[in-house]
């Protein structure tokens, strides 16, 4: 019965994905204005995102489409990487190459915090580079917030990007945003894991 492990997290991810553009879409919006257009006002970049997108809901959520894609294929392939190397720790799959045995025999020796650190670096960076939507919805969203007269809809800004760069305009700038998202995934869940084992002591007692 059930989902089963990957559709259920499929839909698991694709809910907390929506919850975080909800909770986040507004201000993603300002950042953008504030570090490409030098607009140092949230009312200013709420007037200029409502006016170009004819309404206060779409215009605060201007790029909300792109942040999903991003966030949700982030998300769910970190979590499958992270499936997986946790198990292939336990046991290695059959037929592995020699050199990711020997990662798996260098990972079983560290401490289990520092393991842990690790395979969460480890599945930041495979999500981040091995995933194309990821990349492709920060550049559909940042496009959409940067110029929401000129990028009104998510598919007219795929098919603007795609009649000037093709499949590569896609991916622009990944190299440089995906050290920003390892580097913050790694940090943030190294102190969630942390905050975790604190909280478990406390309760404990």
């Amino acid at each position: 019965a059930g989902f089963g492990p990957h559709s259920g997290l499929f839909l698991g991810v694709a809910m907390s994905s929506a919850g975080e553009v909800a909770a986040t879409g507004w201000s993603e919006r300002f950042g953008v204005h504030m570090g490409l257009r030098q607009i140092s006002s949230y009312g200013e970049s709420f007037h200029t995102a409502r006016d170009a997108r004819g309404g206060a809901l779409a215009g605060a959520y201007a790029g909300a489409g792109g942040l999903w894609v991003r966030n949700f294929s982030w998300n769910f392939a970190f979590f499958e990487w992270k499936r997986f190397l946790h198990n292939s720790v336990d046991q290695v799959p059959g037929g592995a190459p020699q050199w990711f045995c020997r990662h798996v025999h260098w990972l079983r020796g560290l401490d289990r915090k520092d393991q842990a650190n690790m395979l969460t670096f480890e599945s930041a960076t495979l999500a981040t580079y091995l995933t194309f939507f990821n990349m492709a919805g920060d550049n559909i969203k940042t496009k959409m917030q940067y110029d929401p007269a000129r990028y009104p809809s998510f598919v007219g800004t795929c098919r603007d990007i795609w009649a000037q760069h093709g499949l590569v305009g896609f991916a622009r700038g990944s190299l440089f945003k995906g050290i920003y998202l390892i580097l913050g995934a790694t940090v943030a869940i190294g102190i969630q894991e942390r905050l975790s084992d604190v909280m478990a002591a406390l309760m404990s007692k």
